[in-house]
């Protein structure tokens, strides 16, 4: 009996071990997903991101049109495709050089001309929250500020809560958020994929409490900036008149 007692205690403890290694690995490949699932939303932003901007720079120059002299072409015709190229060039920059470069012109014009809501100069946001979250928000919920102020160069993207720096320097940021009664939480701003500052509020039961940060990050256009909850918190996140819960950003340079 004794013999037979002592071989179930080793049978238990290796399937005890393998149970605890496989939870191990179920956790790995738990973490894996979640870090594929994010990168493929973070992929796809900045797709979309790329295709608003060609679409952009479509629409700025759907009148443009380079019309060559046929004068000047009609002897490459009939050569080489570099020969082609060559008066192709001459006649776009009517200053040709040995090195084939555009030459800079006195008198040249810009094709779109500047505009003082340029992205590539002002650039900046203001969104709150319309309403109160639903309760205990799970760790790593992004916020959803849903009703913009002000969305300079389009960066701020409302449908998720994301910022895209449409161009590369150094950027501020901040944002409060508000809880009520026995509410508390924790939440982080995440700056392509770093954490760069966090905050907590907690309503202790007494009536309300709001935390707010501010930080200043330097980023490369493309990046993605955006708040979420650091761990499971417990009640709702607030924004009401009395106190909203926002987020904003701009660049300094």
């Amino acid at each position: 009996m004794e013999s037979r007692l002592s071989i179930l205690e080793r049978n238990l403890q290796q399937y005890m071990k393998i149970n605890d290694k496989l939870f191990e690995e179920n956790q790995a490949l738990k973490k894996l997903v979640e870090d594929n699932n994010r990168r493929n939303i973070e992929l796809s932003l900045k797709v979309e991101n790329l295709e608003r901007t060609i679409s952009d720079i479509q629409n700025n120059r759907k009148d443009v049109q380079i019309r060559p002299q046929t004068t000047n072409l009609s002897k490459s015709v009939n050569g080489s495709q570099n020969d082609l190229r060559t008066e192709l060039i001459k006649d776009r920059t009517r200053n040709y050089g040995i090195d084939q470069q555009f030459a800079t012109e006195k008198s040249r014009k810009r094709i779109v001309s500047r505009t003082p809501d340029s992205t590539t100069e002002n650039i900046a946001f203001h969104a709150y929250m319309s309403t109160n979250t639903a309760s205990g928000l799970r760790q790593h919920h992004t916020l959803v500020f849903d009703i913009v102020m002000v969305n300079k160069g389009h960066g701020y993207h409302k449908e998720d809560g994301i910022f895209i720096l449409p161009i590369s320097g150094v950027y501020v940021f901040t944002w409060t958020v508000a809880v009520i009664d026995n509410a508390w939480v924790t939440v982080e701003i995440v700056a392509n994929g770093q954490i760069a500052g966090s905050t907590f509020a907690d309503g202790d039961g007494t009536g309300f409490d709001a935390g707010t940060g501010l930080i200043v990050v330097e980023g490369n256009a493309g990046d993605h900036v955006y708040i979420r909850v650091h761990e499971t918190g417990l009640g709702v996140i607030s924004s009401t008149g009395r106190s909203r819960t926002s987020f904003s950003g701009w660049r300094l340079f």
